[in-house]
């Protein structure tokens, strides 16, 4: 029951900030932007703290260009 409640939390708790963002003059774009740069830069630090390296190769960038942008 307690760790529903604490997922229940992080999980609402988004919901709560990008209230507070777009009452605070952040437009819908700015706050996705926003999230997106923080996810990344999370998921960055988890890697080089796992000590993992980014796929290198122009091929698979450009792959990982198109799904992000569809």
């Amino acid at each position: 029951m307690l760790r529903m409640a604490v997922l229940a939390l992080f999980w609402g708790s988004g919901f709560l900030w990008i209230r507070i963002a777009l009452q605070h003059g952040l437009t819908p774009v700015q706050t996705t932007v926003l999230r997106a740069a923080l996810g990344a830069a999370v998921l960055l630090l988890l890697a080089c703290s796992a000590r993992q390296r980014l796929p290198c190769g122009g091929a698979l960038w450009r792959r990982l260009a198109v799904a992000v942008f569809l």
